[in-house]
């Protein structure tokens, strides 16, 4: 590659197109941006053709327009085709001169005949330089028309070929190209995901961050406060960080898109990622190499996201983490609403949230010092989990839920092997239906197909039979020395989601007087599970 042709490709390149860029990055970035001046220069060359046929024919050429626009696609709007058109139809020009007839329409002779009534209302032509074609000249109007057809049935060709090379490469396993998440790369023509050496130390630190408990808006703060940016060179932000994880690459995984559709259900030519990957036949999530994080990693992170977050109506909005034991768990035994927990560190207190923001006009309020209840629910807890009989339904319950909270990539494992067995069940159904009913598909075939779905179902009876088999748990529930040891070393949210597992709701009774004596488990009303 000569020197002075890669400094003329870059020579109107914006920063931000070349900042933080390796040398494999910018080979690709060159090759794309000379197909893309190749593609420009072919169209200006055959512009200089028509202006010398036209030229020739006596005519003066009063506008060129040049478009890179799909012409067989109904959802794409080709905006210099509609402003020659609409010259036309105001009568500015009485010739459009196009280089060939598949140029100006590929979708098929409806839409090429309709505009060719539209040049015969206003006594106009549409003139095509390699099919040496006029559509004023009698008897052309069938040419066009079949000329039409031809182009469409060659883009419903190459349609095929792309979405099976498409099909193909998601099967195989391979990276479809585009820009890959902050933290990974794939290196030019491999289809594979591997770590960026640069980057990955700080999304490394990103995701432990993470899984630590931060939120996406403080370990971006940590960031910009060490000096680390983005791949772009710009401060990182909350949303940044959360585009990033929900993107299954940087889990090593292939990632899928959903395509829009306007209001009449015609695609777009507008493509969203989603968070979920593709999958393979067996509902497996297909993997492409080695992301910044496992696939179980990413699903904490993204359990941890929907636990900050409150849905209501079709959106949702943050919130703010409980940093006390009991915060929006305890109640007040007045309007049933829940306490908060406020103060310092060594004098927290639980406080009646409508007491506070309302006044004692809408509630009398209760406030309880923070240390002495906190302790009543350890042993209130301890003392009711250890009790349960083995095998009782309401230690069952405990252990289902500890099981779904503490094995994410468990849970969602459970819940893909489902849908891949409904999907198997389903496409069986199907191979049945079209054999026997329809007679569609020949006896070998039949058998050969049947067989293959019929042992992926097998295949996923027993696996869905082992993820829905609960761990037997029972004997650690009953082991008080364990299950305080486990207390102890567990963080405020553990400890909430462990209260949550036996308790659905806990009241306090007021005290009676000032400095009232009776022992705070005398005033807990708790509601047990099951």
């Amino acid at each position: 590659m000569a020197k002075n042709a890669v400094v003329e490709e870059f020579r109107d390149a914006s920063p931000e197109e070349l900042v933080g860029k390796t040398p494999e990055e910018l080979v690709d970035l060159y090759l794309r941006r000379s197909k893309k001046r190749e593609t420009v220069e072919t169209l200006r060359q055959h512009a200089r053709d028509l202006r010398r046929e036209m030229a020739r024919q006596g005519l003066t050429v009063r506008k060129v327009w040049l478009e890179q626009r799909s012409a067989s696609k109904q959802h794409v709007r080709r905006e210099k085709l509609d402003k020659a058109m609409a010259a036309v139809m105001a009568g500015e020009v009485k010739t459009l001169a196009v280089w060939k007839t598949d140029r100006f329409d590929r979708r098929g002779m409806a839409a090429v005949g309709a505009a060719l009534d539209e040049f015969d209302r206003r006594r106009a032509r549409l003139y095509v330089l390699q099919e040496n074609l006029d559509s004023s000249q009698p008897g052309n109007r069938i040419v066009f028309a079949i000329l039409a057809e031809r182009a469409r049935d060659e883009i419903k060709d190459l349609t095929l070929r792309v979405t099976t090379g498409k099909t193909a490469a998601r099967t195989a396993g391979r990276w479809p190209g585009g820009r890959t998440p902050y933290g990974v790369r794939s290196p030019l023509g491999s289809g594979r995901i591997e770590p960026e050496p640069a980057e990955y130390p700080h999304a490394r630190r990103i995701a432990d961050e993470l899984l630590a408990g931060k939120s996406a808006m403080r370990v971006a703060h940590g960031l910009n406060h060490d000096g680390i940016r983005t791949r772009d060179g710009a401060r990182w932000d909350a949303r940044t960080i959360t585009r990033m994880v929900r993107s299954p690459a940087w889990a090593g995984l292939l990632p899928a898109k959903e395509r829009l559709h306007d209001e009449f259900g015609q695609p777009l030519d507008v493509w969203l990622p989603s968070p979920e990957p593709v999958r393979d036949v067996e509902g497996n999530p297909v993997v492409i190499g080695v992301g910044v994080v496992s696939p179980g990693e990413r699903l904490r992170i993204l359990a941890l996201f929907e636990a900050r977050i409150t849905r209501m109506g079709g959106g949702s909005r943050g919130k703010r983490p409980h940093t006390t034991f009991l915060g929006g768990f305890l109640s007040c035994p007045h309007c049933r609403k829940a306490m908060n927990g406020s103060g310092s560190e060594a004098n927290r207190m639980y406080r009646c949230r409508t007491r506070s923001v309302y006044g004692v006009e809408a509630c009398p309020g209760v406030v309880v010092r923070a240390p002495r209840i906190d302790a009543a629910v350890e042993a209130m807890w301890l003392s009711h989990v250890t009790a349960l009989d083995h095998g009782s339904a309401g230690l069952d319950a405990i252990v289902r839920r500890w099981a779904v909270l503490h094995d994410v990539e468990k849970q969602a494992r459970r819940e893909d092997v489902m849908a891949a067995l409904d999907a198997a069940k389903q496409r069986r159904d199907k191979l049945e239906h079209d054999f026997y009913v329809e007679g569609m598909l020949a006896e070998d075939r039949f058998k050969t197909l049947w067989a293959d779905q019929s042992a992926a179902i097998e295949s996923l009876e027993i696996e869905a039979a082992e993820l829905v088999r609960e761990a037997d748990l029972s004997i650690f529930f009953a082991d008080g020395e364990a299950l305080a040891e486990a207390w102890a070393e567990s963080t405020i949210e553990d400890r909430r989601m462990l209260l949550g597992c036996v308790m659905t709701s806990l009241t306090i009774i007021p005290a009676r007087t000032w400095g009232d004596r009776t022992p705070m488990l005398d005033r807990l009303v708790p509601e047990w599970v099951a």
